[in-house]
């Protein structure tokens, strides 16, 4: 009996063998005592199997959980491992981004630095360009039925090509540049006939003296078919409403606005600033007046307008140059005057303390917005009358003081008094 029973449980394993074996021995004890209820029997045998079954599901666990937790190892590594090849990747990205960035500042480096930089600059671009040859002399050379005439022959291209694309490089950037200094040269760039008469100048300031301004508000078109006072009354209206004057000419204009005001009302005017630029000691205009009793009151005014848009707040530095320059001017001319007076004139505003420091010195302060005013200048010079646009080359340095001079709005206003345009516009 008992060898039937080990051969039946022989194919089982672990807890369920040990069950079946006991259930077998069970019955076989039930035969031999019929005292012992089947019913007990049959559920202690179930309760092994139930707990055979239990053993083997956390067996089942434990297997899984070891699994899961390899996986998970697993993944990890895989993670880190690509983590590692991106920042590797990114690492390299900004070594050559570092390593381009040095090569372009020594470049911009080598080519402040060079006397000669359009040639540097023309070399540089005729060695990148001539690269495509230097590859196709490579693959004539190391083919596998390598050509040597050819490749010879491409590399005397690549010299030939290098040679005349560096000398026609460096003109292109010479004449580039020029054009950049001197914008009215474009207009000889289609023109054969304009370019040949440049021959006829003997220096740059004889062709800036002999160029008419008005050509930079102008179209070709424009040019051609209008008469001269037409042309010159247009280029005139387009360069009063061209917004991208520089800081100086939208200063110089106020201060001719400002003079031109004060006339208006009775005022004597020099402009000073005009006349002086940078040398006027903060004088823009000098204004003089007769007062009722006989005496003269002089005005020395400072102009503050810095763009077309939004001013700058003026500031107490700039009453204290305006104080000093009167008293200089006051000490200079001793006597001759009863009274001098500071004026600063803006379009912008005063700062508190600039209002504070004028009231303790004694500087007028007055906001002008800026207006119109009539900028045709009509001068006579050695009894012959020319007008000047404010883009004529001696505008700025013409003082209009004598009897019969004046300032013109429009062209025919001073046409029709006998003026014309100046010769090359210029005064000698």
């Amino acid at each position: 009996m008992a060898k039937r029973r080990y051969e039946t449980v022989s194919g089982c394993s672990g807890e369920a063998a040990f069950i079946i074996a006991i259930v077998i021995a069970a019955l076989e004890f039930i035969a031999d005592e019929p005292r012992i209820s089947l019913t007990i029997i049959c559920a202690i045998a179930i309760s092994g199997l139930i707990l055979s079954g239990i053993s083997q599901y956390l067996k089942y666990l434990a297997n899984n959980k070891e699994d899961y937790k390899q996986q998970l190892d697993r993944e990890f590594q895989i993670a880190i491992r690509k983590k590692e090849d991106e920042l590797n990747r990114e690492k390299k990205e900004v070594e050559m981004q570092i390593k381009d960035m040095e090569l372009k500042e020594q470049t911009v480096r080598a080519l402040l630095i060079n006397s000669q930089p359009f040639k540097k600059s023309a070399t540089m671009t005729a060695d990148l360009s001539s690269q495509i040859f230097e590859k196709e002399h490579d693959r004539l050379l190391y083919k596998s039925h390598p050509a040597l005439k050819a490749a010879n022959a491409v590399s005397e291209l690549k010299h030939l090509y290098k040679s005349v694309l560096q000398e026609n490089k460096e003109k292109q950037y010479k004449w580039e540049y020029l054009i950049s200094v001197f914008p009215e040269l474009q207009k000889y760039i289609d023109d054969d006939a304009a370019l040949l008469s440049l021959s006829n100048y003997n220096s740059v300031k004889e062709f800036e003296e002999d160029y008419d301004h008005s050509h930079d508000y102008l179209s070709e078109e424009e040019w051609r078919k209008l008469s001269i006072d037409e042309r010159n009354q247009l280029a005139l209206d387009r360069y009063k409403q061209n917004p991208n004057k520089s800081a100086w000419v939208v200063g110089v204009e106020y201060e001719l606005f400002v003079s031109y005001y004060l006339q208006q009302r009775g005022y004597h005017t020099i402009e000073h600033g005009a006349v002086k630029g940078i040398g006027d000691l903060g004088r823009d205009i000098i204004a003089m007046k007769t007062m009722p009793d006989g005496s003269t009151e002089t005005y020395i005014i400072q102009c503050k307008r810095w763009s077309t848009k939004n001013d700058k707040m003026i500031h107490e530095n700039v009453v204290c140059q305006t104080f000093g320059t009167a008293v200089e001017y006051e000490f200079q001319h001793k006597g001759l005057f009863t009274k001098v007076i500071p004026v600063i004139y803006t379009t912008g505003e005063f700062s508190d303390m600039a209002k504070k420091f004028a009231d303790r010195l004694g500087v007028r302060l007055i906001k002008l917005p800026m207006g119109n005013y009539p900028c045709i200048k009509c001068n006579i010079n050695n009894g012959t009358k020319i007008y000047h646009l404010p883009f004529d080359q001696q505008y700025y340095r013409t003082i209009i003081s004598q009897p019969g001079e004046f300032y013109a709005n429009t062209v025919i206003e001073a046409t029709s008094k006998g003026f014309r345009r100046a010769f090359k516009h210029t005064i000698n």
